[in-house]
């Protein structure tokens, strides 16, 4: 029996000592660790810049959303511009080909018709007009993508770099006089 009565004396004077590190853990204030405090810290700036960063994407990338929809909006009023200008050609070389037509066969009859020939210019005319209408809105097109990138090329003018130069270049004219006048 001796050996049960040291068992239960040790495991009293364990329990005892387990109520004591529980008081003093319950009375004993919480003290958080430095180096997980600012850890946490630093993660809290990180999450905030990640954040930032975030909105400034956002922000940008519905900035280009409504550029690339303006820009398309532009670029289907000219597609539907130039349509309507191939359309304006197809017609006036449909009549030049008619009044062409025509001419050859009223020539191969013998019969000089100048309403004919009126007919014919007149229609010749309408082709070239459309044909340059086509023209400009090809170029306008070209320009109109180039003109992003001359932007972006041109250097600032600096005038004073500019007065400088030129005061440099007059002195550079004038006559030196090496005082054997």
């Amino acid at each position: 029996m001796s050996e049960l009565e040291e068992y239960q004396r040790r495991i009293t004077a364990a329990m005892d000592r387990m109520a004591k590190g529980l008081d003093q853990l319950n009375t004993a204030p919480a003290e958080p660790d430095e180096d997980i405090v600012q850890a946490l810290e630093d993660e809290r700036q990180a999450n905030a810049q990640l954040t930032e960063q975030l909105q400034g994407l956002k922000e940008s990338h519905q900035n280009d959303l409504v550029n690339l929809r303006e820009q398309m909006d532009f670029n289907d009023d000219r597609m539907t511009q130039l349509d309507m200008d191939v359309q304006r050609l197809r017609q006036a070389n449909e009549q030049l080909s008619a009044a062409c037509e025509q001419l050859r066969m009223a020539n191969a009859e013998g019969l000089a018709d100048p309403k004919l020939i009126d007919t014919a210019v007149i229609a010749e005319l309408e082709s070239l007009r459309a044909t340059r209408a086509i023209e400009m809105a090809e170029i306008d097109a070209v320009l109109t993508a180039l003109a992003p990138l001359v932007e972006e090329g041109e250097p600032e003018y600096d005038a004073q770099a500019d007065e400088q130069g030129a005061e440099d270049d007059r002195a550079e004219d004038e006559p030196k006089s090496g005082g054997a006048d």
